[in-house]
């Protein structure tokens, strides 16, 4: 829990600690901080920390959420055309 604080205080307060613009599109960005090893995650006026070396399993985590969201919504589709098929057979 220390680390963590030594950590929020350095990115936020030491003028040594050297942000780099990682990623930017229209709903957010993602900030490293060199000192710190931390990726900030900004989305609107949600702000997430993590450690850089965790970047890469939030992209597969992000990743496989996407994947399932569109087999779900594309299953979901399927359902429904086949549940109107089926109330118009009388």
């Amino acid at each position: 829990m220390e680390k963590n604080n030594q950590q929020e205080l350095a990115m936020n307060n030491e003028p040594s600690c050297s942000r780099v613009l990682l990623s930017k599109n229209e709903i957010g960005r993602i900030v490293f901080c060199e000192g710190c090893s931390v990726a900030e995650l900004e989305i609107g006026a949600i702000s997430l920390r993590i450690e850089g070396s965790a970047l890469n399993s939030l992209k597969m985590l992000l990743a496989d959420a996407a994947t399932r969201l569109t087999l779900y919504q594309q299953e979901q589709a399927v359902y429904s055309k086949q549940t109107a098929i089926n109330y118009n057979v009388h």
